[in-house]
């Protein structure tokens, strides 16, 4: 039975960073964003043929229903593909085509460390000015919160952020009662070899050693832009701390010690390491 690998995660959390890895596989192929290739077709362009209606993945793509959408991707893949990966993300968009008796679908919740996802936010609530509107939705999100949400820094809107979106994806996770996996960032950025051969044996593949090198394969759909300092830093063992420089040790220790995010990576079996997240057993 082909298979569906469904990535959730927040963003900036290395959602295309694992599909490339994983679509480097000779029996995979990494999508993108399909959700924002199927509904924003004008705003979104593919790594390799930039013109999504020069795509041979993608071309037309909107003209097919929902129902539909991977059939007709496998049916313009290489005959030997077994799985597709797709790393829209949220649960909203997962939620249409589960269950599916036709696909053997699995889950991958990819978690970050919310200390480097704070810098991400804050660096980008500055940029796109849109910190009082991401304090109405957190407060929306997390009612008991409102006065911390409402009268503390943007620091605490990036900790219950984390923590909402995290808990969705896990709750969402559960609710399928689907084959899932849950992986951190540090896992994957510093123990590739060991982290890309569990998944795949998993998804039931052999895993293949030249998956890390994924520039090295053609992908077509979305890729970040900014993989390319990835490839440039040695690949997938470069492990992203820019986070350690960016944020005070007041604010570190501020996202450390807040029980409600204590309490949620308990739940996930994980918890802080100097580097990152780790899985607790």
């Amino acid at each position: 039975m082909k298979k569906l690998i469904f990535i959730l995660s927040s963003n900036y959390s290395g959602s295309h960073f694992l599909s490339l890895l994983l679509g480097s596989h000779s029996r995979g192929e990494h999508l993108g964003e399909l959700k924002n290739i199927y509904k924003s077709f004008d705003a979104v362009s593919c790594h390799i043929c930039e013109e999504l209606d020069n795509c041979r993945l993608y071309h037309d793509i909107k003209k097919f229903p929902k129902s539909e959408l991977y059939k007709e991707l496998f049916s313009r893949v290489d005959g030997k593909v077994e799985f597709l990966v797709d790393i829209s993300k949220k649960t909203e968009w997962y939620a249409n085509f589960i269950p599916n008796a036709e696909y053997d679908i699995r889950l991958i919740h990819l978690v970050r460390d919310p200390r480097a996802l704070a810098r991400r936010w804050l660096i980008r609530f500055g940029e796109k000015q849109i910190g009082p509107r991401e304090r109405i939705k957190q407060i929306r999100k997390n009612p008991l919160k409102t006065g911390k949400l409402l009268f503390g820094d943007l620091l605490n809107v990036c900790i219950y952020k984390w923590i909402s979106q995290n808990r969705e994806m896990a709750d969402f996770v559960k609710s399928t009662g689907l084959p899932a996996r849950m992986i951190t960032y540090k896992e994957l950025a510093l123990q590739p070899d060991e982290t890309l051969s569990s998944i795949c044996e998993w998804i039931g593949v052999n895993y293949e050693p030249g998956q890390k090198d994924y520039w090295n394969f053609e992908h077509h759909g979305t890729q970040k832009k900014e993989y390319e300092w990835v490839k440039e830093k040695g690949g997938a063992q470069f492990f992203d701390q820019r986070w350690r420089e960016f944020l005070t040790a007041a604010q570190i220790e501020k996202i450390e010690q807040n029980r409600d995010l204590q309490s949620l990576l308990k739940q996930f079996s994980l918890r802080f390491s100097p580097e990152g997240l780790e899985h607790t057993i």
